[in-house]
């Protein structure tokens, strides 16, 4: 269960001991420590630092967004760091309210590094919330080439770096289920979108009232129908250099299909279905845990909750299918990098960059990849045995080789434009607007976002 840390309680403890390179002495604790979200968190005993001979450690402040085994694999990151270097200590904090941590990051009493999703990162830039790293990693002469494209990429705003990635891949892919397809005659999961659209019109089942009871076209979850079924067709809601392109021909594509689903069941049968998947998400009830979703465009970390709430389950896990007009949209995904940055009001500028350096390493990147089950953004990495055995991941792995993940595009309005397509696919998916229609509104609407 995810647990949530009172701003007062950040800002007091990092105002009283952690703000800045402040000292800590290695032999005589001043300090007692308390664990907030899985993470140690010091607490002043209001007397200044002492140091021991001429060797005392420098404090570099680490929020991050993890709760519960989550944090703890981030305890693990920052004790390997620790052990690694005499220098400095970093001390963590989970703090995952983002509102608050803005209103940290534009103050003095803020961290000096914290973990940020490429989502939230765009956000920080534009708020002017972030150091520039362009000039440490020059000094320093980082080699770009152990990461991923997509994954510096995500870190660099016109031109130069901001963060470095932790973890970094194509992040949803398709999960079917095995009996659901046998008893309906398939022994393979589909190669293209048309034959999934085959494959779910066999597997949908109604109930006598003719209400959905096995749904198979994977309307469900809302941001992977939004998302990848969109990218399936080769749909873009952005280009990349960040234009926003609402009426792409294969959002068109996808939409109409999406259509047929809803004509074919009945658009209030199939929001039905929907609602109670969105409702039960994640549950014991989740739909494709009970065997009532046939196709689930979902992520790396669904194999694990299925252990958890249905370990029988006979399901397999594939590439989200291309279109047979373009199959070189296979494994098209959004791009979701875990990454680090120093805020520009650091204190310990320094040590932040070291531990930044440190976080994104081989050593660094895989304590936080094997540990919470992520992809990889290294790729000295990508074959690691470690990592592929971790159930399900090599399929994201494989995806995320092949180079078809879509980053977030860096505009400011970003947020405002997940709005306003949200709005325009409820008009759709309700029969007030045609796919055209819709798509032709929202370009207009989009004309006056930066």
């Amino acid at each position: 269960m995810r647990r949530y840390v009172a701003f007062t309680m950040a800002l007091v403890v990092a105002s009283a001991l952690l703000a800045g390179c402040s000292s800590k002495d290695k032999t005589e604790d001043n300090t007692n420590t308390t664990a907030v979200s899985g993470t140690a968190v010091q607490e002043s005993k209001e007397e200044a630092p002492t140091e021991s001979g001429d060797k005392t450690k420098e404090i570099v402040n680490y929020w991050h967004i993890h709760t519960g085994d989550e944090a703890k694999v981030e305890d693990e990151l920052i004790a390997a760091y620790n052990a690694s270097q005499d220098k400095y200590e970093v001390v963590g904090l989970s703090m995952n309210d983002q509102q608050k941590l803005i209103v940290a990051l534009s103050s003095d009493e803020g961290p000096d590094v914290i973990f940020s999703s490429n989502a939230n990162l765009t956000t920080y830039y534009f708020n002017g919330l972030l150091k520039d790293l362009q000039e440490y990693a020059d000094r320093d002469q980082i080699d770009f080439s152990q990461w991923t494209d997509k994954a510096i990429q995500a870190c660099t705003f016109d031109g130069k770096l901001y963060a470095m990635p932790e973890s970094g891949g194509s992040a949803i892919q398709m999960f079917y289920n095995k009996d659901l397809l046998k008893a309906a005659g398939y022994s393979e999961p589909p190669a293209t979108m048309e034959e999934l659209y085959e494959m779910s019109e066999k597997i949908t089942k109604l109930d006598g009232n003719g209400d959905i009871e096995v749904m198979g076209y994977p309307l469900f979850p809302l941001a992977s129908a939004r998302q990848e079924l969109i990218y399936a067709f080769g749909g873009r809601w952005w280009d990349e250099e960040g234009n926003l392109t609402p009426e792409s021909e294969g959002i068109l594509e996808s939409l109409h299909m999406n259509l047929q689903v809803r004509e074919k069941y009945g658009i209030e049968k199939v929001q039905a279905f929907v609602g109670t998947a969105n409702t039960n998400r994640y549950t014991e009830q989740d739909m494709f845990f009970t065997g009532h979703q046939a196709f689930r465009f979902d992520g790396a970390w669904l194999p694990t909750m299925i252990a958890n709430n249905n370990p029988d389950l006979n399901y397999g896990i594939a590439l989200v299918p291309g279109t047979k007009a373009h199959p070189e949209n296979r494994g098209a995904s959004r791009y979701e990098a875990g990454t680090v940055a120093m805020p520009v009001n650091a204190k310990c500028k320094e040590g932040a960059w070291d531990f930044i350096k440190f976080a994104s390493s081989h050593e660094g990147s895989k304590i936080m990849d094997f540990g919470r089950g992520m992809t990889p953004a290294r790729i000295d990495l990508m074959d690691d045995p470690d990592l592929k055995s971790i159930p399900g991941l090599e399929v994201f792995i494989e995806a995320t080789k092949q180079g078809n993940g879509i980053n977030y595009p860096q505009i400011k309005d970003y947020a405002k434009y997940v709005s306003l397509i949200d709005n325009a696919l409820d008009l759709v998916y309700n029969g007030y607007q045609t796919p055209e229609e819709a798509m032709a509104d929202l370009a207009e609407q989009c004309k006056g976002l930066e």
